[in-house]
């Protein structure tokens, strides 16, 4: 660690670092000197291939925002002492950020209010990203949100998978076969090209220390793309209204519509005269796809034998599976989407 702390440091001796361990993809830590934080983290370059596109995207968005007095935080890179903003060391690449202070992260929606800020807050975020060109970044994990390829994967898996775990999926298998026709209603409509934050959850928004109803920053900009934006309401929903741990498959009060509402009236609050016409009136429509999205790479995921998603015990992803489409039969029934 002392090796890497030398690119930002001249004495890297004298600094302290603590690992945050809330993270699932980078190695990430809290680095002080003095009465000055950052926060340093160690890329995935087996999920993150082109990390200079995340490098990119982040400077390009964070100046737009800057420039057009976001109210929030903006993720800030800080250069290192040969003036890069990526680092190369040992085969690894890392990166340094600001610290922003008096902030709070939180793991689960606590209340609907809470809801309702988180998706005020990236309302706002995509809002001011209304006039910024999607041609200035790219995908840093291209195909994310290939959904057509989402269900080719999963349709090559169930031809390929083995008549045991085929057995014991039938039902889910049944119920996805079944909605694959919402996929394929969903793909023929255009939607203009924006900006995607691609993993609004939660955890990805700091709240003031002092006010967990008050956002204060949108991090995590890694998976930035130029797609469809209510993808990031369709994740929202994904991940706000449902009651249960991802991979919990009990279906008993499983799902909010309370959170749903707030979400969409937050989502909405600075985008109501920026989306078309079409785009409202896909909102739920997009929500029920991505979490069917979802419920197919879990299944997928199962039936190539658990190869992508870590699991801890035998039929994880059939049981996130099954948690996904509780939380669609429960949003079929209150929104009547089929």
């Amino acid at each position: 660690m002392e090796h890497i702390l030398s690119y930002y440091f001249e004495r890297p001796e004298d600094v302290l670092v603590q690992p945050i361990t809330v993270g699932l993809i980078n190695d990430t830590f809290q680095v002080s000197l003095g009465i000055n934080r950052f926060i340093l983290q160690k890329i995935n370059t087996s999920i993150f291939k082109s990390p200079e596109v995340i490098i990119s995207n982040t400077l390009a968005i964070g100046q737009h925002l800057k420039n057009n007095n976001y109210s929030k935080e903006v993720v800030e890179i800080i250069p290192n002492r040969n003036g890069n903003f990526i680092t190369f060391s040992n085969g690894e690449i890392w990166r340094m950020t600001k610290y922003i202070p008096n902030s709070v992260c939180i793991n689960k929606v606590q209340s609907k209010e809470q809801a309702f800020e988180a998706a005020k807050c990236i309302s706002e975020f995509h809002r001011l990203l209304n006039d910024f060109s999607t041609d200035r970044i790219q995908s840093s994990i291209p195909g994310f949100l290939d959904y057509r390829k989402r269900v080719e994967d999963f349709k090559l898996a169930l031809k390929n998978a083995n008549e045991e775990r085929q057995h014991i999926a039938r039902a889910e298998i049944d119920y996805i076969n079944a909605h694959l026709s919402l996929i394929d209603e969903y793909l023929q409509i255009e939607f203009p090209t924006r900006v995607v934050h691609a993993d609004a959850k939660i955890g990805n928004f700091l709240f003031d220390a002092n006010d967990s109803m008050k956002p204060i920053a949108l991090i995590d900009w890694d998976t930035i793309l130029p797609g469809n934006v209510l993808c990031d309401f369709g994740d929202m929903i994904r991940t706000y209204s449902n009651l249960k741990v991802e991979d919990d498959p009990e279906g008993k009060n499983n799902f909010s519509l309370t959170y749903y509402q707030s979400v969409k009236d937050g989502f909405l609050y600075h985008l109501s005269d920026v989306l078309t016409e079409k785009e409202i009136e896909a909102t739920d429509l997009t929500a029920f796809v991505v979490i069917l999205i979802q419920a197919i790479r879990f299944l997928t995921d199962y039936l190539n034998g658990d190869i992508y998603y870590h699991t801890t015990r035998e039929n994880q992803n059939l049981d996130r599976t099954i948690n996904q489409i509780n939380l669609l039969k429960a949003i079929e029934e209150e929104l009547c989407i089929h």
